[in-house]
């Protein structure tokens, strides 16, 4: 059983016309799928492992049906483009194969594509050649040392870190807290155990004995994710629905 992903939302964008001049040389992958700096072991890269594309978007959506996948990327979309415009730049972090990148790159200064999973940015690289500005790194277990301070418009990072344990996902936001410029934003979601449909999942989870399953989703209430994102430096925006959705600033 994968992880749960929720339902969609209701909310579609149409694409903006504008396809900026790229700004920033893309950072090309090595061989073996490392960016700049040395790798750090993880113990969240080896659940990330896919063979091929179709296997990731398996890993990541729950199913690789084209209109799923196309529907939620426009619904995601459509929720970050207020937050960031052609002069931006942008961090994606869990960018995956480069979901949301391929939607978000075209429309902004630079963007940066993270990820703990080499296979997974080296499917992206591919997927996403004739983008430009793009910049792949990968992420060294719960910092990203290749992002410059203060240099992020926008970071987004839509449920990915209910992937990671309490303190790990905490030490992620302090790490975009460190990239993110004082007047930029971040947009961050995670699974809400208040909802009918995450409440299901934690159950089912507790039933199968998946308490120790590395790749399980860790299910937050919105008081827990408004005490995290103050902790980490960050005035938040919380919306809590099935999912809890984050727009956050730095205090």
């Amino acid at each position: 059983m994968e992880p749960p992903v929720s339902p969609p939302g209701q909310t579609s964008s149409q694409p903006d016309a504008a396809q900026p001049e790229p700004a920033l040389d893309p950072s090309p992958l090595a061989p073996e799928g490392r960016a700049n700096s040395p790798a750090v072991p993880s113990r969240y890269a080896p659940l990330w492992a896919p063979l091929d594309e179709t296997a990731a978007k398996i890993q990541i959506f729950t199913n690789d049906r084209e209109e799923d996948w196309r529907l939620g990327t426009e619904q995601d979309h459509a929720r970050l483009r207020p937050h960031y415009d052609s002069g931006s730049t942008v961090l994606d972090l869990g960018c995956g194969i480069g979901r949301l990148a391929a939607v978000v790159a075209p429309r902004c200064r630079a963007l940066w594509a993270v990820d703990v999973s080499p296979q997974m940015l080296t499917l992206a690289a591919k997927r996403l050649a004739a983008c430009r500005n793009i910049r792949y790194v990968l992420c060294q277990d719960t910092a990203f040392p290749d992002v410059p301070d203060q240099s992020i418009d926008l970071a987004y990072c839509l449920l990915v870190m209910q992937h990671l344990e309490l303190e790990d996902s905490f030490l992620l936001l302090e790490e975009l807290r460190r990239v993110t410029r004082p007047s930029g934003t971040i947009v961050v979601t995670y699974p809400n155990l208040l909802s009918d449909f995450y409440l299901d999942c934690f159950v089912a989870y507790a039933h199968r004995g998946a308490a120790t399953e590395m790749a399980r989703a860790r299910i937050y209430t919105p008081q827990e994710v408004d005490r995290l994102m103050t902790a980490a430096g960050f005035r938040a925006e919380i919306t809590a629905e099935t999912e809890i959705r984050v727009v956050a600033r730095p205090i």
